[in-house]
């Protein structure tokens, strides 16, 4: 078992994670909660089986509340966050009741914001279970839900308490997901720790058949990554925006196929157009594109024109002038707040020391076109 300490400024939460460790979250997991009565456990049920045995454990030391959702991007709505909120009041949980959040990124979320909500605050447990929440999203005091305008617009603060993973829960997602779900590790390399990238080759190269291995080697790069900005810019609110890198069309895609287009893909999109959209601008140099490409091709992403195509740019455009990142920075109506690079590792930052840029939407949306038809790489 492996135990990083992840600090949010000066508050500190451990993460605990290992191979085949189960026995040892419980304990933590109970310790952590030793003066409760009761937990509120939600979790998503495509991993109804992996819970069973976390559910066991902690079973026979308090009640446990039992909240299954389905981690579908339409759900991620405060319709959700309430029907949590009204299950826990119900069954009696109370201040000092954790809310247990198991699944992937959405999860954790939802159940992050009810936990921020219920009695003005309780303490969150992540126990992650895909590669996206594990390498990356727990890492956050960021807890937010969508509304009808666009990704993560309703939300607040809230640290976990603690975070745990058994990594063999991520063997059981599909290869193709497993694959995406590592791109936000891909970003870590190419926007924050460049010299990372054969640590995160390797890793991806060893997936099929040192799974443990590489699980071990993206969660460490996750937290290495992540750490440094978290000590200095806890809320996210600074210079650990560059963590938005590929997000702002990332986020859009998501919002615009309903999440037809998962979490990890389309940040692996967002990030070739915010590439495209740094080269275009004069900041970034073609070959670093191509290196964008290069990097990406490693996670066997489907045909551009296939994923990209169909979108309507009409919806595309109005969905990214509702990005979370506006106000930041000064931006015009038809101007998108975006995190480009000017080189790997170095972002593009402005007067007030933020690396975000107000980037014209014709620029955005000619950037998106060229990654949709493929002609966004050097030799392309």
């Amino acid at each position: 078992m492996h135990v990083a300490d992840v600090r949010f400024g000066e508050r500190g939460t451990d993460y605990l994670y290992g191979v085949d460790c189960v026995e040892e979250i419980v304990e933590a997991v109970a310790r952590l909660a030793e003066n409760a009565e009761s937990a509120v456990f939600v979790v998503d049920r495509k991993v109804l089986t992996h819970a069973e045995p976390v559910l066991a454990g902690l079973g026979r030391r308090m009640a446990v509340h039992l909240f299954v959702l389905d981690a579908a991007e339409r759900h991620k709505r405060l319709a959700l966050v309430e029907a949590i909120l009204e299950y826990a009041v119900e069954r009696g949980a109370d201040r000092r009741s954790p809310m247990v959040a198991m699944g992937g990124g959405l999860t954790g979320n939802v159940a992050g914001l009810a936990a921020a909500l219920l009695f003005r605050g309780i303490r969150l447990v992540h126990l992650p279970t895909t590669p996206v929440a594990a390498f990356d999203s727990v890492l956050s005091q960021k807890q937010a839900v969508n509304l009808s305008a666009g990704k993560n617009l309703g939300g607040t603060y809230l640290p976990p308490s603690l975070i745990a993973c058994d990594l063999t829960w991520l063997t059981s997602i599909p290869r193709r997901d497993l694959l995406t779900g590592v791109a936000e590790m891909a970003k870590n390399v190419l926007a924050m720790v460049p010299p990372e990238e054969p640590t995160f080759l390797r890793a991806v190269a060893g997936l099929e058949h040192r799974p443990a291995d590489s699980f071990v080697a993206l969660c460490r790069l996750g937290i290495e990554a992540k750490l440094p900005m978290l000590l200095r810019d806890p809320r996210e609110r600074g210079e650990a925006v560059i963590f938005e890198y590929g997000h702002t069309v990332g986020h859009a895609l998501e919002i615009v196929t309903d999440g037809d287009v998962s979490h990890g893909e389309a940040i692996a999109w967002g990030m070739l157009v915010a590439a495209e959209t740094s080269a275009m601008l004069g900041y970034l140099d073609r070959s670093e594109v191509d290196r964008h490409h290069r990097l990406l091709a490693r996670l066997r992403l489907p045909s551009p024109d296939a994923r990209l195509g169909p979108v309507d740019r009409t919806v595309l455009r109005t969905v990214l002038r509702g990005d979370n990142k506006r106000g930041y920075l000064a931006c015009g109506a038809e101007e998108i707040p975006m995190v480009l690079l000017a080189a790997p590792g170095v972002p593009v930052t402005q007067a007030n020391g933020r690396p975000l840029s107000a980037v014209p939407e014709k620029i955005v949306l000619a950037a998106f076109d060229r990654v949709a038809e493929g002609r966004g790489r050097a030799d392309g």
